[in-house]
């Protein structure tokens, strides 16, 4: 388990998660190679969650996503009362679809 989000990412780094993907509208876009993924080209492979005290702005959790095309990568979402509740569903959606 790790101690914080540093440590997290930097061990996904490690494992080969070296792109960075972010929520977009409808769709999670790999940052480095400007690419659009839509829930079913992506698979979330690791998830860890973070509270780091009792600032509700210090709580997120970093996703470890491999696409369809072995694009690896992480996706940092902050969630509680700071979450974008549209991008919010692309995640559950995706959750759902690991089930």
């Amino acid at each position: 388990m790790y101690t914080d989000l540093a440590e997290a990412v930097e061990s996904l780094k490690d494992k080969g998660f070296n792109h960075t993907y972010e929520l977009g509208e409808n769709c999670i876009t790999c940052k480095e190679l400007a690419v659009k993924y839509t829930v079913d080209d992506l698979k979330i492979v690791e998830t860890h969650s973070f509270d780091q005290g009792t600032d509700p702005g210090s709580e997120s959790t970093v996703y470890a996503i491999e696409s369809n095309t072995g694009v690896k990568g992480t996706l940092i979402m902050s969630y509680g009362m700071y979450v974008d509740p549209e991008k919010a569903k692309l995640i559950d959606r995706l959750l759902k679809d690991q089930s």
